[in-house]
């Protein structure tokens, strides 16, 4: 039909511009500055970690293990080595789990970043968009994706001419770019209407921003997910291998409580939280250059020691007008005012310094210091043999095999297993006497868990801690405690 052969010209048209306009937004930085990788290379000022903000703790301990992970990493280990060691990571397909066995790879990551909160308005969307752009302005190849679909911020911190967002031959979305960064959000595909839609609805939206869109090759992606620890972070972690998190949040008690939230949910999908940035945490007079704390809650006190047990980075980020400020009207990417950190004229502002720290800090974390979920083993592995028989391989590489008829009556899905009242939905003694029930297929579901596909048609999710705890592999945990249903 011509309207479809019109719509795949524009799909074309929409993916060219998208490459052009990343290869100019290169060419110009690259013009401004003498050389794009001179300036990838090129240090941050030598008091930088003091004027973000470094939190060093109470005890000589935390100030010890904050200037190891932080301080330390910013005078000593330049973003030319940190970009050498990202160029050696090999790329990992962004395409959906299972459909992407049988297709092409359209999409690859080297690192993928998630960038949460435990609840609004603390400053989390800022915070990802000039992360991701601090990260490109280093010199890596960058992708933006914004994951809020009732309440998106990115349009609004990087607002765009209005214009449809277009569709390739393949029907996977084309990112915008904008300079030199490749972004896309719900907000540009139904731009300023309200998102009245039911949970089912947003599940299939957010599969579609999470495995849909065609980014090309990435070194890195940065996810905004949205507040708190719902659905999407589930699919989040379930859809896509994410390395490691980054939590923002202010310095008083609501917010410390949904930082302890956000910690738990993220060990248990296996995805090491890399740090945790108190946003508008101090001020700094322009005059006297002397910086206020703005919170004077006891979770300041409190906040250190908890990050300093779960060895996990703290940043305070200050309070800047200028940083604050969103466009009022679209602006040409050429024009470099937005967002905060590409703007040259803010280059050395307390707040600039500091996301130039959070940049390399996070990469220094997950590259050289090797916390990420793909450098750490988890706590055990699946596989299935020929003629569908299962075997668990412990962490401590220990083979035991499980019968797939005993892992397929433990299921705790909404089918098995009623979640209001707890009560069992099947005879699971009659499951495990199938003799002729077997696991035809074992498929890895993000970083903490696996489906397994059994030949009676079920599918089950189990987490690979609860599959350690089935085979007695953590057999004084499970003397302790029973499988959480939580836990699967």
């Amino acid at each position: 039909a011509p309207w479809l052969a019109q719509a795949a010209a524009l799909g074309g048209v929409a993916a060219a511009a998208f490459a052009l306009g990343r290869w100019s937004s290169r060419a110009a930085a690259s013009e401004s500055t003498g050389d794009g990788r001179e300036a990838a290379a090129k240090e941050p000022p030598a008091p930088a970690a003091e004027a973000a903000g470094m939190e060093g703790g109470e005890s000589a301990k935390a100030k010890a293990f904050k200037s190891a992970a932080l301080t330390d990493f910013v005078a000593t280990t330049g973003t030319a080595e940190l970009l050498k060691f990202l160029a050696q990571l090999p790329p990992k397909p962004l395409n959906p789990r299972g459909e992407g066995r049988q297709e092409a790879v359209h999409s690859t990551a080297k690192i993928v970043l998630v960038c949460a909160s435990g609840k609004g308005g603390v400053g989390k969307s800022t915070v990802s968009v000039n992360l991701a752009y601090m990260l490109a302005g280093m010199g890596a190849e960058v992708g933006l994706l914004d994951l809020d679909i009732y309440g998106p911020s990115l349009p609004e911190l990087i607002r765009l001419p209005a214009g449809p967002v277009l569709q390739n031959r393949e029907g996977r979305i084309v990112p915008l770019d904008y300079g030199g960064v490749a972004i896309m959000s719900w907000g540009y595909i139904q731009p300023g209407e309200a998102a009245t839609i039911r949970a089912p609805i947003l599940a299939q939206i957010s599969n579609q921003l999470l495995a849909g869109v065609e980014w090309g090759a990435l070194d890195v992606l940065v996810v905004d997910s949205p507040p708190g620890t719902g659905d999407i972070l589930l699919s989040l972690s379930q859809t896509l291998p994410v390395d490691g998190a980054v939590l923002v949040t202010t310095c008083n008690s609501i917010s410390f409580a949904d930082v302890q939230k956000g910690v738990q949910l993220f060990e248990k999908v296996n995805i090491p939280p890399l740090l945790v940035a108190t946003n508008m945490a101090t001020f700094e007079c322009e005059k006297c250059n002397h910086q206020h704390d703005l919170f004077a809650d006891i979770a300041v006190q409190k906040l250190p020691k908890f990050l300093e047990e779960k060895g996990i980075g703290l940043l305070k980020i200050p309070l800047d007008p200028v940083l604050s400020r969103a466009p009022e009207w679209p602006m040409p990417a050429l024009v470099r005012k937005y967002p905060f950190v590409a703007d040259p004229d803010n280059e050395g502002r307390p707040a600039w310094r500091c996301f130039c720290t959070l940049a390399q800090a996070v990469l220094e974390r997950i590259l050289v210091s090797g916390k990420s979920a793909s450098t750490v083993s988890p706590a055990s592995a699946l596989r299935l043999r020929p003629g569908g028989v299962l075997e668990v391989r412990l962490k401590g590489g220990d083979l035991r095999p499980i019968a797939a008829g005993e892992l397929r009556a433990a299921c705790r899905c909404a089918e098995c297993i009623d979640e209001i009242t707890g009560e069992v939905r099947i005879d699971r003694d009659a499951i495990r006497r199938q003799a002729g029930l077997t696991a035809t297929g074992v498929e890895p579901v993000g970083n903490y868990a696996v489906s397994v596909a059994f030949s009676d048609g079920h599918t089950s999710l189990i987490a690979l801690r609860a599959l350690e705890r089935l085979t007695g592999g953590d057999a004084a945990a499970a003397k302790a405690a029973p499988v959480k249903p939580s836990e699967w």
